[in-house]
């Protein structure tokens, strides 16, 4: 994935419900393994992928876990692992398992990273 940040987030096990602290990494802003929760103001300046400033976009996440910690059950890949990241004027807004990848596929110099909403 090269150069990424991480959003720090308690994440719902689909499997067994309980929830554990999840990194979510994603590619926007200054990529420079930063480390985010939300609310917090993405940087900019170095390294960038995106745009500042847009008023409201998703951004392409993946968990780091392979499993859960809890009840160790796998995560089915490219459904459990994938989530959709809101951000509002380069602020961390909320986020959600993935609706469709194919919203980040329809501009191209987005490149897979974010799609404007």
């Amino acid at each position: 994935m090269g150069l990424f940040n991480v959003l720090n987030v308690p994440v719902q096990c689909p499997h067994c419900g309980q929830e554990f602290e999840g990194r979510i990494q994603f590619k926007f802003g200054a990529t420079r393994q930063l480390e985010y929760k939300l609310g917090d103001t993405l940087a900019w300046g170095y390294n960038e992928n995106g745009k500042p400033n847009l008023p409201r976009v998703k951004v392409y996440g993946i968990l780091e876990n392979d499993e859960c910690p809890r009840c160790g059950v796998a995560f089915e890949y490219q459904k459990d692992d994938e989530f959709d990241i809101v951000v509002e004027c380069d602020v961390l807004k909320s986020f959600s398992s993935m609706a469709d990848y194919g919203d980040y596929l329809v501009d191209s110099e987005a490149e897979g990273v974010y799609a404007v909403l």
